[in-house]
């Protein structure tokens, strides 16, 4: 008898089966962290904490706090739960907790703290007898029995442990705690131009979060707690900005605090990658830049989880969902607003007034990027950008062309230092060969047989090639003609009359080029008329080839109003035909770039020629192909060509057979 395919009990569990509840981990790395305090403030390592932890208030009652002993119970508290990876028993005891991590945990403001101030901090924190330490010993604690259920898997949110080492004030740091915790509970985060969130605790509850001891009065916690806790804030949290608004009721007596928190835009060491299909990274890799300005594609990739879509519908405030990524083109946007700025900076032409006072502008930005590298300096860069916008309010390609122009310069400038670097290095490898410090190039193709070789040909010498022709001249009063302020406005006036074309051209291309045809380019557009006529016609020739092609002669049975397009243009041809044959020269016409209007016309002409020619041979091998589907010699029958043409054969009934194939039904049977 055959064995069951089904599980059993003592069968290996599936992948599902295996896969464990997601726990949030430490980011930085504690160990390399704590070398020193400028590693520490450098790695800046943040630990997770659940939502209950955070917002418990047992610790905040322990009197004689103080700013160091937040930080230093938090890190007992990482040390214990990274000795537990499974869980924290139920009663948590570390009998040999090394001194120098935990005084580096606590050197935050400048001043070595001394193992002497360690002793103290845990006499207040934990109690019992005063341990005399030096920097190499290791000292004892245990956790409070209320700790170890509040760290239990649920809503967290992460505590900086440089911010906490660098705090000076208690206050500060128990509501960092406590907003840190209330954000992660209302699921608060970052969108570029959300409106600040707003956390209302009344004043009883905010005395005892501060550590202030009853009776909580509004003005001694306003003038000892809450304004130096704001202070110590906004010198030392780099996640979001905290404004406080006391509220006050009908009598005038304060019954709370509204804190309006606005996040900030996160770092580039806390936002988290994220894989991207081949298209999409293949399309962030293909814009090389000279190695002191080359990105990494990590980093856009980054940046794109960091800064939520402004193209998606992004979750409701408070929702279970993350918000949308970036797209890949915004990703580019964010690039090419990058590139304008080095290109800014590189050439010393202010686009904005911010040149001279933006933190990641100008000579500014070079000196960034010397000091903290290229992904750093276009992190810092985009996120001065997100939260003031200002250059990418100047580049905005829908509000004129000329940002369009800037753009494309610092494009073509990031190309030219691409190709100038890749030939010094080029440069300096032949050099280096010719002197012998490198071997030499191994030949790309090798001979592996040993076949005599031929005899040589004989050698020709060379014959002069013919002088290429002189390229003609342009027509210095028909460059004139069009440079004027008449022409431009007929340039954006012509323009915006093939924009249903453009849109439809299907529908208006052939309308509209016989209406220029007939009266409206002499009546409308008599500049452009002129110039046509400089040109020798070249124009309207354009506009003939555009009115037979969607306006062909039609068979007797034909519909006589609607345009009979040629079976091989699709949308993006007849789109591309309408813009290079009717619009061909309203573009540089506007932006005063008419050097040789008819060199650029027949050159569009050509172009758009060719892609024709193209389509229509790619058109009308697939045709063939798909006609010679059936075996050759063999006729097809009627029922074969109407499913060839239409999916179902025509007056012909089918009934669909086992293997899903319609055949032809049988005839009824008469009773």
């Amino acid at each position: 008898m055959a064995a069951s395919t089904k599980p059993s009990a003592t069968s290996a569990p599936s992948a599902r089966a295996r896969r464990a509840p997601f726990v949030p981990g430490v980011r930085g790395d504690l160990g390399q962290a704590t070398a020193s305090p400028q590693a520490f403030a450098a790695v800046a390592p943040s630990v997770p904490r659940p939502v209950a932890y955070l917002l418990d208030r047992r610790l905040c009652a322990i009197p004689r706090l103080g700013a160091r002993d937040v930080a230093l119970w938090e890190w007992i508290v990482s040390y214990a739960i990274a000795v537990h990876p499974d869980g924290l028993p139920a009663q948590v005891h570390e009998p040999a907790i090394p001194v120098r991590p935990a005084l580096v945990a606590m050197s935050g403001r400048g001043r070595p703290v001394q193992p002497r101030e360690l002793s103290d901090s845990l006499v207040r924190l934990f109690g019992g007898e005063r341990q005399d330490l030096a920097i190499g010993d290791a000292f004892r604690c245990s956790l409070p029995e209320w700790v170890p259920p509040l760290l239990r898997q649920g809503l967290y949110g992460y505590l900086d442990l440089a911010v906490l080492a660098g705090l000076a004030t208690k206050s500060g740091a128990l509501l960092y705690r406590h907003l840190v915790g209330r954000l992660a509970a209302e699921r608060v985060r970052f969108m570029p131009d959300a409106r600040p969130h707003v956390v209302t605790i009344p004043v009883a509850e905010l005395g005892e979060i501060l550590g202030m001891p009853a009776p909580i009065r509004m003005g001694p916690l306003r003038i000892r707690y809450l304004k130096p806790a704001l202070a110590d804030l906004a010198n030392h949290v780099t996640a979001f900005k905290v404004e406080a608004e006391e509220a006050k009721d009908e009598r005038g007596h304060n019954v709370a605090v509204a804190f309006s928190v606005r996040l900030r835009p996160p770092e580039m060491r806390t936002a988290a990658a994220r894989l991207l299909d081949r298209g999409d990274l293949s399309f962030l890799q293909a814009h090389p830049d000279e190695p002191s300005f080359q990105l990494k594609v990590a980093t856009l990739v980054k940046l794109g989880s960091a800064i939520p879509s402004r193209r998606v519908t992004q979750p409701k405030a408070g929702s279970r969902r993350r918000p949308e990524a970036a797209l890949a083109s915004e990703m580019h946007a964010w690039r090419r607003l990058w590139l304008a700025a080095l290109d800014e900076a590189l050439t010393g032409t202010a686009l904005t007034p911010s040149y001279e006072t933006g933190t990641y502008r100008g000579q500014r930005l070079l000196d960034a990027i010397a000091r903290d590298g290229a992904d750093r300096a276009f992190w810092a860069f985009v996120m001065a950008e997100v939260e003031t916008p200002d250059l990418q309010v100047r580049l905005d390609a829908s509000a004129s062309h000329e940002p369009i122009r800037i753009l494309a310069a610092a494009e073509r400038a990031r190309i030219l230092r691409f190709r100038a670097a890749r030939a010094e290095r080029r440069r300096a490898l032949r050099h280096a060969r010719a002197e012998g410090t490198l071997p030499p190039a191994t030949p790309k193709n090798t001979m592996t047989d040993s076949r005599p070789m031929t005899a040589p040909t004989p050698v020709v010498p060379p014959v002069a090639p013919a002088p290429a022709p002189a390229a003609p001249t342009p027509d210095a009063a028909l460059v004139a003609l069009l440079a004027t302020d008449e022409a431009k406005a007929e340039a954006r006036k012509l323009w915006w009359y093939w924009q249903p074309a453009s849109e439809f051209p299907r529908l208006h291309a052939a309308a509209k080029a016989k209406l220029l045809l007939d009266e409206d380019l002499d009546r409308q557009f008599p500049i452009f008329a002129r110039a046509d006529e400089a040109m020798g016609g070249e124009y309207r020739k354009n506009l003939r080839w555009l009115a037979e092609k969607f306006d062909m002669p039609r068979q007797p049975h034909e519909d006589p109003v609607a345009t009979k397009v040629p079976p091989f243009v699709d949308a993006d041809l007849a789109e591309g035909m309408v813009t290079f044959l009717g619009l061909t020269l309203t573009v540089p016409v506007q932006n005063g770039l008419a050097a040789d209007p008819k060199a650029a016309l027949l050159r569009d002409r050509d172009f758009i020629m060719r892609r024709v020619q193209k389509i229509r041979s790619e058109w009308e091998e697939r045709a063939a192909r798909i006609g010679d589907r059936f075996q050759r010699g063999v006729p097809r029958t009627f029922e074969q060509k109407q499913r060839e043409m239409y999916g179902t054969p025509l007056f012909v009934a089918t009934v669909k057979d086992r293997d899903g194939i319609y055949r032809a039904a049988p005839e009824p049977k008469d009773d």
